[in-house]
């Protein structure tokens, strides 16, 4: 998921997250604030999406930001690793 300064505010964000980890999909965010606009600007930090989605097993609330990882496209060098992000999300989700 791609996180910028209104995502986690967003109607369909929370069901589409849920609805990827019902159906077993790898889970991560990738924070694109850094990313400079044809201006030469850069945004707001959005807040965590996964910040508001929670499991709870055993009874124990589980936040989805504790669980699924969230990299920064710049700081990260995302072009770079991208692919071994989503790897990583898949290897996790078992698929």
């Amino acid at each position: 998921m791609l996180i910028g300064t209104g995502t986690s505010e967003r109607k369909w964000v929370n069901y589409e997250i849920i609805k990827s980890y019902e159906d077993g999909k790898g889970l991560l965010g990738v924070d694109i604030h850094n990313i400079l606009d044809k201006y030469g600007y850069k945004a707001i930090k959005g807040g965590n999406p996964f910040n508001n989605i929670y499991i709870e097993p055993g009874g124990k609330r589980e936040y989805f930001s504790t669980i699924y990882p969230t990299y920064d496209w710049v700081t990260d060098d995302g072009y770079k690793n991208f692919g071994d992000w989503v790897e990583d999300a898949a290897r996790k989700a078992r698929r």
